[in-house]
């Protein structure tokens, strides 16, 4: 360990520092005789770089570089070969000297500063672990040159670099890795200012707070989306086990660690496909899913468990790539099978305010991914509280078909109010600037129901100047058959939006071609795959439902305001429906069931002072919620012999009885009971007896203890009673601020490296 510290700067120790040390070097060398392994692959790579001039090409900002220099070191360190050494320095000399091809003297000093700094995160890491493990090997003029290069990089990047103090951005991780790998490895030699920069502000208050509970690495999760972030966890983990092991020790490392692992669990569909959340070029509906998360866990200071089973996963998947060939070696290791069918059916990631579902544990589950969250500090990140997926086994039947760079929320399936407050060019569409937007509640029960409320009411905020929608909710309840094979998904849409001129915009995107999706009164419904998909219009306030296809593939026409765009990166068909204020309310119900089955049937209730619905298959239920505040609940339901009743009040506990009252049962329902509320879940047979169905803990009850939040200022949420949805089909009544003003500039910037990672 070096005797180091943001105080002071001892005596370097010996090189080298990072990472290698006799059990990584017996570890690789018992790796190099497997053929196909990471190791294997880094020595006929680093072979391959000395005897031809495939590699002599930089590619984008040095990332050919990057990847064979990290081979030529897995190489020479598995082998001791003076010829792998020897590559090595040639490709380190290439990346601290040189810009598009080896010899060519074009980079040095202005290399890091390309694209807002994005290089560094190819250029910075890699050559600083090269000077530490060939330190003897490598020229003083050249390590002085290197050491040169480093402080032109890092100061430029620390006073002009894009998000160098945003952590959970995919820059800054770039920026974290190098300034950790160049402090320790020039310590000593270099400017001691670097390892106070690492150690007091890099790592002591940046990283600090996104690891803390409520930080945005909470839970697991990469508010960029996983276009971006599998590099970015990567570099997080690795710069976090180099540091611990120079004196740094950052608490919430492993149970982030921890997170990252169940939100790859959680995130994959039946089909072992990653839900984006975020900006992605991929013409699929879903990811493929990355090394690079997995070698994240497995390289990283987790529970030894979490490292067996990424490692599990890695080999369950069959996962390579000779990209970052230094993470897949040292991710290597005792692998374990992750022991699914003892976990929970759902987690919550706490940074993004991402709930991932399912009904069982293999290829037939139904798969629910929703999103709620208030506005995050990243890029890449759309405007789509309230947007969800959904998919039946192999069948993805909602799709998020959103394009790189969109600033709609008609890209997604999440509602929308016109407000009045945002600028006309975002209207329809959310803000970016929402600070109290997030889940009013989230659970699963113990039968496998799953409830979530999104409160995106401040959405609708422009910077400082508070929202002009007083409430918008969307209530969101998944009713799995009993075997988990199928299911009802039931959507509950209500806002005030203070005048008529402030319409609800909703939609549901479904992928297919071109007249797949057909609309037959209030249902539409298409076959995909095994799977009939139906969404029937239960209730609305007004409006009447129509399908269409969008004719654009992106959001960058300039005479398409970005707030209006509804482009879709694959091939969907839209089911929409607006809603006039000042009341807008619907209720539909998605039931994703075996094509050529018996279809669900709903129906709506209403009575004074409350709305619901009535769903029949896959799973008997009662959806109902209370349209007046103060005012107990009471409703009747027809008699079944064991109906679920999803009661969506706001109170945290409730008493609920019920008694018979001719074919059907009297519900009551009062404040303060023993029943947990928001909401409340329970069972009612044919003799009209209550039965609880109870919540359960989510997958995010294993991580453990994680450092207290950093407290900032935030609106306060409170529950909502919402507005009504009672009438019949047809019936009246009852990004950043930075990114908003250079939109288009930063993601054309970004655009050329939008699959790195």
């Amino acid at each position: 360990m070096l005797a180091i510290s943001s105080a002071a700067v001892a005596a370097p120790a010996s090189h080298p520092r990072m990472l290698l040390d006799a059990a990584l070097r017996t570890t690789w060398q018992a790796q190099a005789k497997l053929p196909g392994g990471p190791v294997a692959r880094a020595i006929a790579i680093c072979g391959d770089a000395r005897t031809t001039h495939k590699y002599d090409g930089a590619q984008y900002q040095g990332s050919e570089w990057a990847r064979t220099i990290q081979a030529c070191l897995v190489a020479w360190a598995a082998t001791g070969d003076a010829l792998h050494a020897a590559t090595t320095i040639k490709f380190f000399t290439a990346l601290i000297d040189d810009l598009d091809q080896i010899g060519d003297g074009k980079g040095g000093d202005r290399a890091a500063w390309r694209d807002s700094g994005f290089a560094i995160r190819m250029l910075g890491p890699y050559t600083a672990i090269a000077y530490d493990w060939l330190y003897d090997q490598i020229a003083p003029e050249l390590r002085a040159r290197a050491r040169q290069r480093w402080a032109s990089w890092l100061s430029w990047y620390r006073e002009h670099g894009y998000r160098a103090r945003a952590a959970g951005t995919n820059y800054q991780a770039g920026y974290l890795i190098a300034a950790t790998t160049i402090a320790i490895a020039q310590a000593g030699e270099g400017d001691p200012a670097v390892w106070t920069l690492v150690a007091d502000e890099l790592r002591g208050k940046d990283m600090a707070r996104a690891l803390a509970a409520g930080g945005i690495l909470d839970g697991g999760d990469w508010a960029e989306g996983w276009q971006y972030g599998p590099l970015s966890v990567a570099e997080y983990a690795l710069a976090a086990r180099i540091a611990s092991r120079a004196g740094i020790a950052v608490a919430g490392v492993e149970p982030w660690l921890g997170g990252l692992l169940r939100r790859h669990v959680y995130a994959l569909s039946p089909t072992d496909r990653v839900f984006a959340g975020g900006d992605t070029e991929d013409e699929a509906a879903n990811l493929g899913p990355a090394l690079l998360t997995l070698d994240a866990i497995a390289l990283g200071d987790a529970r030894p468990d979490d490292r067996r089973w990424a490692r599990g996963e890695i080999a369950r998947l069959g996962l390579h790539d000779d990209g970052f060939l230094l993470y897949d070696a040292l991710a290597v290791g005792d692998a374990a099978d992750v022991p699914r069918s003892t976990w929970p059916t759902w987690y919550e990631t706490a940074g993004s305010g991402t709930l991932y579902a399912r009904t069982r544990w293999d290829a037939r589950a139904v798969w629910l991914v929703t999103t709620c969250q208030h506005a995050l500090e990243v890029d890449h990140r759309h405007p789509d509280a309230g947007n969800f997926v959904l998919s039946r086994g192999k069948d993805d039947v909602i799709v998020d078909p959103s394009p790189y760079g969109s600033q709609s929320t008609l890209t997604s399936n999440a509602p929308t109010i016109a407000s009045g407050r945002l600028p006309p060019k975002y209207v329809p569409s959310q803000g970016a600037w929402g600070t109290a937007t997030g889940w009013d509640w989230t659970a699963q029960t113990r039968s496998g129901v799953v409830v979530a409320r999104c409160d995106y009411a401040d959405q609708f905020r422009f910077q400082d100047r508070a929202s002009d929608i007083p409430d918008a909710l969307r209530d969101l309840v998944l009713l799995p058959s009993s075997d988990g094979g199928d299911a009802s998904l039931v959507v509950v849409d209500r806002a005030s939006t203070g005048g008529r001129g402030h319409p609800m915009h909703l939609r549901f995107r479904v992928p297919g071609a071109p007249g797949g999706l057909r609309l037959d009164g209030d249902v539409a419904a298409q076959t995909i795959g095994a799977t009939r998909l139906a969404i029937a219009g239960v209730a609305r306030s007004s409006g009447r439902p129509a399908i269409a296809r969008t004719r654009l593939k992106d959001c960058f026409a300039d005479d398409i305001p970005k707030g209006q765009c509804d482009a879709a990166r694959l091939s969907v068909n839209d089911l929409h429906l607006d809603l006039d204020g000042p009341e807008p309310s619907a209720v539909h119900v998605i039931s994703a069931v075996a094509a050529g089955g018996a279809s669900p049937r709903s129906a709506p209730l209403s009575g004074d002072g409350w709305a619901g619905v009535q769903i029949q298959g896959p799973r008997d239920a009662i959806v109902v919620w209370p349209t007046r505040k103060a005012l107990p609940l009471a409703y009747r339901a027809p008699k079944a012999a064991a109906m679920t009743h999803v009661i969506l009040d706001p109170h945290d506990h409730l008493a609920i009885t019920a008694r018979p009252d001719g074919d059907g049962c009297g519900v009551s329902v009062a404040p303060d009971g023993p029943i947990a509320g928001r909401p409340a879940i329970v069972v009612v047979d044919d003799a009209c007896r209550v039965t609880v169905d109870p919540p359960v803990p989510s997958a995010a009850a294993a991580l453990g203890p994680k450092p207290p939040p950093v407290k900032r200022a935030q609106a306060k949420r409170s529950g909502r009673f919402g507005c009504s949805a009672t009438g019949a089909p047809g019936a009246p009544g009852g990004l950043l601020a930075l990114m908003a003003v250079f939109g288009l500039t930063v993601r054309h910037r970004r655009r050329a490296h939008a699959r790195v990672g």
